[in-house]
This record gives C-alpha cells, structure tokens and sequence, in this order.
C-alpha cells in the first residue's frame, strides 16, 4: 500500500549527527539507512511517496484495484474484492504489487545517492558492547554511536537482545515462492491481467495467492501447504519443484505449475512478542524482521519494516544532545512495539485463514459464495456493512508513523527536554537525572551487513 501524497517536503535536519551502525542490509535496514540520512544521521508504503521516490516506486510497481478470491482444490470462483475508493482516498493509498528485489534496488540506490554506506558479504562473528563494536568474519571491526539491529530473526542482534536464540516454533505450514513466466497464464487466470489483480485460492491445509510483476511479464506466485521442516529462509537456493506441494490443486492450476521456477520454501513459524526492542545496555535497538518477524509472503510485513526505519529517523530528527539517544531508543519501542505486534498477529491469522479445514472453511466459503450471489464484495458483511477484516484493513493503512513520532515529540520529547532544562537551571549541570549519567553506562553494538 503506497500512498497517493504530496508531501515531500525536505525533513527535519538534526543539530546532533551520530553514527549508525545498521546490522542487515534487506529491506527493513536499506530504508532505515535512507530514513537517517534524510535527516543528517550518517549511515509498502505510503512512506515512500513522503520520501519523495513517488516515481521510481511507480515505474517499477503496479497499482492493482482487485482481489479475485476461488477453491485451490476444484478452481470455484468465490468473488472478488474491490478496493474501495473510499478507503483508499481516507487513506491516501494506492494498493501496489512489487518484486523484493525491486524494492531492494529502490531503496538501495536510494540510500547510496544520499550517503549511506553499505558493505555486502561482511558476516558478523562477534559483538562488543562495551566497546560498541562489533567483529567481522574478515577480523575486522566496525563500531558506530548507535547499533540498529536489522538482520532478521536468525541474526545476532535478536539473540544479543533476548539473551538466546528465538527462531520461533513450528506450525507445520510452510509458503513455497517461485515465479511463472506470464506467457504461460492459464485462460482462466487472464482477469489477473485486468488491473494488476491478485489471486487467493484457499485450500484444505493449503493456499495460493499470485500478482503480477515486472509489468506483467511475470506472476508470482505463493503456495502454502504441510511441512515438516524446521530451516528456510529467503535468500536460501531454490530446492523445491512446485509440482511436488501443488498435487491436489485445481488442475488448471496445476498446468501452470509445470512452468514454474523451482521454488524457495519458506516455513511459516510462530514467534513470542518481545518484551524488549532495546538492549539492557541501551544502544543496540531491534527493527523489521529482527524485532517481529512475520509469517512469509504476508502483505505487512515489508511495511513495518519501512515504518521502523522512517519512525526510528523522525525520532534521531530531534537529537541534539548525546543524553537524548536513549530515551529516543525507547521512545521507538513504545511508538512501534503494539503497532507491529498487533498487524502481526493478523496477518498470522490471515496466513492460516487462507487454509482453513473443515466446518470453519465450509462457512467462510458459504458467505462469500452469498456475497457472490448478491454482488457484493468478498470481504464486505452481508446487509453493506464493512466487515471487521475491512476495517483492520482501513485502520492499517490509515496509520502515519510519521505523524505518530511527530505527535510523540511534541507531547512527551519537548515536556521531557523543557522539565530537564528547568532542572539544570535549578540544581546546576552536575545534578542531572542518574537515567542520563553515561558514565556509568554500557553500549551494546550489533551488526553485519548482509546483500
């Protein structure tokens, strides 16, 4: 979802700029990266259109209008979902379709062309809190004034955090991601040409959802079914021939399948929600997959990555004394922390909604067979009224973050800083808050900077 806005005006410059480091170089930090240099810190969504990449994000995507929803296993259309112009003009958004690595490259050279400083291939064996440092496999060190931890929820940063590893657990469903050349379209499948339209097949256990990219050369395409493997990640090799975890699905689907690139698999895990973002040692903050890990292939996930990064720089915008950036720190885990856990969770839902067995899945196929019937949208309550996945779905994407960190400033940054100066002003500058005494406090570091 990118929104349809102006507002690109030039951001909030720091008077205090500080290094960070960014451990992770996938989308979550390549947009923190680009957010902090923005506003004077050295190194899907309506964000984007505020960072003024309006174009590029517009030349490389496509807006689709239209969710076509029908059975996995018989091909049954079930009806469609129009976005509502309502909605998205309350929003001001677009829903858009994109390639991760067309993302990746967006954001990429956006970072670069502004200052950002991004290393490949330099792997993380070891960190330094003390030192605020962290070890590359190379035996090199790195350090920075503030350690970003964007490497995932397999990377060291997460660990550091929690105090152990925390991989989350298996539910037996894994998402299979491949692409199909659009050449091999089935004619059943030509509506997804229409509009950019996005294809759901629910399934018993099982799922697909498909787009268009790379104007409509090609269609992702997602399956989800049963596994019982524990590993996988994106960025692993292709190992899976889709034929093999599509046998029960529709047969034209199954014609598509045979043109399919081997797929990457992914298992979909549940994870606990953090307690803490913030390292004890105060300088070494969680952010994207590091932070809340999303279940794959989920349309939000990218999005609170993003929203991380621009709330994280809204926050850095105002620093202007050393003293701040903890309190910043944690700042961005009370403005970030029950947003993304929530959209978390229902996107959660949402992954295992689309594979629902028995009774459940015969009532969820009923109503929207009935909404079908009377032409109504699909994810529209019988009578007109809006579901309430509807409204999660306006409530998600009316979200500013933003506005949010600029709100935080104002109501609770400028109290804080006024209460602080009239303090100094009262005890003198040697009696400042002991939460603010950096000599007695230690610095966690964490990176690795990975393609």
């Amino acid at each position: 979802m990118s929104a349809e806005s102006s507002k690109s005006n030039p951001p909030l410059q720091t008077v205090a700029p500080i290094n960070f480091l960014i451990t992770g170089g996938g989308i979550a930090g390549l947009a923190c990266a680009f957010a902090l240099r923005r506003v004077g810190h050295p190194n899907l969504t309506k964000i984007f259109f505020h960072w003024g990449l309006k174009d590029v994000l517009r030349e490389k995507a496509s807006v689709s209008h239209t969710i076509h929803f029908s059975r996995y296993e018989s091909g049954e259309y079930l009806g469609e979902q129009v976005w509502n112009p309502d909605v998205l003009k309350e929003t001001r958004g677009v829903f858009m379709v994109i390639t991760h690595a067309e993302l990746f490259d967006i954001l990429y050279e956006a970072a670069i062309r502004i200052g950002a400083q991004v290393r490949f291939n330099a792997e993380v064996v070891s960190i330094n809190t003390q030192e605020r440092e962290v070890e590359l496999a190379t035996g090199e060190t790195v350090s920075g004034d503030v350690l970003v931890g964007a490497d995932g929820e397999c990377g060291p940063s997460r660990t550091a955090v929690v105090g152990r590893e925390a991989r989350g657990g298996h539910t037996g469903l894994a998402m299979y991601d491949t692409i199909v050349s659009g050449k091999y379209l089935p004619e059943h499948l030509s509506l997804l040409r229409k509009d950019n339209s996005v294809f759901v097949a629910f399934g018993d256990g099982r799922a697909a959802l498909a787009f268009p990219v790379h104007g409509q050369e090609d269609f992702s395409f997602q399956f989800y079914g049963p596994d019982e493997h524990t590993d996988g990640n994106y960025g692993d090799p292709p190992s899976v021939a889709v034929r093999e975890v599509t046998q029960t699905s529709d047969p034209q689907l199954r014609a598509i399948v045979e043109h399919a690139r081997t797929a990457v698999r992914i298992p979909v895990r549940s994870h606990e929600d953090l307690e803490d973002w913030v390292h004890n040692d105060g300088r070494l903050v969680l952010i994207g997959e590091a932070a809340h890990p999303f279940p794959p292939g989920t349309i939000q996930a990218t999005a609170m990555a993003v929203e991380d990064g621009a709330v994280l720089a809204k926050l850095f915008s105002h620093l202007s004394e050393e003293r701040q950036i903890e309190n910043f720190l944690f700042a961005f885990q009370e403005l970030r922390q029950s947003r993304a856990t929530g959209v978390r969770a229902n996107e959660f839902n949402a992954a295992f909604f689309m594979s629902l067995t028995g009774e459940i899945a015969v009532q969820r196929d009923a109503a929207m067979r009935a909404r079908l019937a009377t032409g109504g949208n699909a994810l529209d309550g019988l009578g007109g009224e809006t579901s309430a996945m509807w409204e999660e779905i306006r409530t998600i994407f009316g979200y500013d973050c933003e506005d949010e960190a600029d709100d935080w400033w104002v109501q609770w940054g400028l109290l804080r800083e006024h209460a602080l100066n009239r303090q100094a002003d009262d005890e003198g500058a040697h009696n400042a808050l002991p939460l603010l005494d950096f000599s007695k406090m230690t610095v966690q570091v964490s990176s690795t900077a990975s393609g």
